[in-house]
């Protein structure tokens, strides 16, 4: 108890505090103030972070009875995905201490990417906050209430493969076949080969689109061609339109569950969330990239709609602490990941739109979107 409060109270100093850091900087005009107060929050911040891992340590240690759990459960794939997370926040906060160092010795070195780089990191600690309540619910390694996977089985599965592009009719699907409701509780039965078929198809369909997206965006930043690539996120509509159908095969508009009913099914809800942020970044990217607004706000739409539907992905999956589930989870965990990328380098290219810094980003978030579509095409489900 004594360690998992020391956890929470060095994230809460260090990730929380950084939205007043951010605060008061902004209401800080003194270059000396300024200097004074990144320098006194940088030193809470490394004793927060020194605790925050030491805490988290003596908990793995605890409720993981080996390194193999960290990839063979649904915890384990959880709390390796924080431990990304984290590894993520200590660089930009490695890059904001040594930028606070400069200011302290060089009254002209400018704060400004400092600022930039914490706004980033308070996204990050809110997808591993979101990361770690999933955590909290998911059974310990050590208590043996969840099924674990194996190696040889995540190597299967993890096999390369040629996509497949083949759908079945909607009849052979086993959701054409069975009378449930999503309000009574049922035993999941294995899926059989036109679901598996039906399911590899929605993957290797988006990771088409999702491929010919990055492709496109990586073309509009040459001059020659923007005119024509500028419209890549109507690709995002298209792809959001086909998810509505083909996500939930029992739900409506195709299968015997309604709309409402299948609101009462979590992850159900997930698929409709990630559907309404899809289809929120492809209107509003794609009126940004035509000009069309006035004021900036219209262009964070892109990080914020890419980081919440990163963040949904990394829970999607693991409730029912079953093997196959674990398997779904580590395919798309880094998908899941490459969409923080995205997120955080498309925030960077808005916020430092004219330095090196901003002009690097806005070549890495076209290709972590060209990753995520070619680990979507490698998508299997056996």
């Amino acid at each position: 108890m004594t360690t998992e409060i020391v956890h929470v109270l060095a994230a809460a100093i260090w990730i929380a505090g950084i939205p007043f850091l951010l605060v008061a900087l902004g209401m800080t005009k003194s270059g000396e103030a300024r200097r004074l107060l990144a320098s006194k929050f940088s030193r809470n911040a490394m004793w927060s972070v020194g605790a925050l891992i030491a805490a988290g340590l003596l908990m793995m240690t605890r409720h993981t009875s080996d390194l193999s759990a960290l990839y063979e459960t649904n915890y384990g794939m959880l709390l390796s995905t924080k431990i990304i997370l984290l590894f993520g926040l200590l660089c930009f906060a490695a890059a904001n201490l040594s930028t606070t160092r400069r200011l302290w010795r060089l009254s002209s070195t400018p704060i400004r990417r400092l600022l930039r780089f914490a706004e980033v990191e308070v996204g990050l600690g809110l997808v591993a906050l979101f990361c770690a309540a999933a955590l909290a619910s998911a059974s310990l390694p050590t208590d043996g209430g969840a099924e674990r996977t194996s190696l040889s089985e995540i190597t299967a599965r993890f096999a390369p493969r040629w996509p497949s592009f083949y759908s079945p009719a909607y009849a052979e699907l086993s959701a054409a076949q069975t009378v449930f409701s999503v309000a009574e509780p049922r035993t999941p039965s294995p899926p059989s080969a036109a679901d598996i078929a039906w399911a590899e198809m929605n993957h290797h369909l988006a990771g088409v689109f999702v491929v010919f997206m990055g492709f496109f965006a990586l073309l509009e930043r040459h001059r020659k061609t923007a005119s024509a690539a500028r419209h890549w996120p109507l690709l995002f509509l298209m792809l959001g339109g086909i998810l509505v159908i083909r996500a939930d095969e029992t739900a409506w508009p195709l299968g015997p569950i309604g709309f409402f009913e299948s609101l009462r099914d979590p992850q159900i809800v997930q698929h409709k969330v990630i559907v309404v942020l899809i289809a929120t970044f492809a209107i509003f990217e794609w009126q940004v990239r035509r000009e069309r607004f006035r004021s900036d706000w219209p262009a964070f739409v892109f990080p914020i709609t890419t980081g919440a539907a990163a963040a949904f992905l990394l829970t999607h999956y693991g409730h029912t602490e079953g093997k196959d589930e674990v398997l779904v989870a580590i395919s798309h965990t880094p998908i899941a990941l490459l969409g923080v990328v995205s997120a955080s380098a498309r925030w960077l290219e808005i916020r430092l739109s004219d330095t090196s810094a901003g002009r690097i980003a806005g070549y890495v978030w076209p290709m972590a979107f060209i990753l995520s579509g070619l680990l979507l095409l490698l998508y299997r489900e056996e």
